[in-house]
């Protein structure tokens, strides 16, 4: 890969950077960077901005809010089957769904899926109540994730964002 040259190190070229549109260098940290999710490595702030500009509910954001939002957020995925959230627990979370299925149901009984550019868990930490529904992932999900805090900052940051989250919790059911 390269050697330590006095104080800096010299990165020698790879096969994998003969691409057209590829830097003549391998860099190993960008490529740890660019990992699928998943594979234990974080996001860089260019996917995850680049990931939020595509939702629905921040796409309407310029690119200075949408970095700001990005710093706050955490790109999590999840296997199929797992529960996001449990109805009549105390809210941690407010997910936007990048990809995948999330099955909803209230009491055992099946209310809803929700797909690409959905969000989950605004109403419970809106109103300081615990979780009204319980929400699985159907299929493997990406998640963008605001916990409590930082839900509560971009909801006050940012205008177009409440409106839309408080027009769709109004919408929704959710009586506990």
């Amino acid at each position: 890969m390269g050697h330590l040259q006095g104080a800096r190190w010299t990165v020698h070229p790879s096969p994998r950077a003969t691409s057209p549109g590829t830097s003549r260098f391998w860099d190993p940290c960008a490529a740890r960077q660019r990992a699928t999710p998943g594979a234990g490595y974080p996001r860089v702030m260019e996917d995850k901005t680049d990931i939020l500009a595509h939702l629905p509910l921040f796409a309407k954001l310029d690119p200075r809010s949408l970095e700001a939002v990005a710093t706050l957020a955490k790109i999590a995925s999840m296997p199929a089957g797992t529960v996001l959230m449990e109805q009549g627990e105390p809210a941690r979370a407010f997910y936007v769904i990048v990809t995948g299925t999330i099955h909803i149901d209230r009491d055992g009984d099946f209310i809803r899926s929700m797909t690409d550019g959905g969000f989950i868990g605004e109403i419970s930490l809106m109103e300081g109540t615990p979780h009204t529904a319980t929400a699985t992932c159907e299929t493997d999900c990406e998640l963008v994730e605001l916990g409590n805090y930082e839900f509560g900052r971009v909801m006050a940051t940012f205008p177009d964002v409440r409106a839309r989250v408080e027009a769709a919790a109004a919408r929704r059911p959710h009586e506990a």
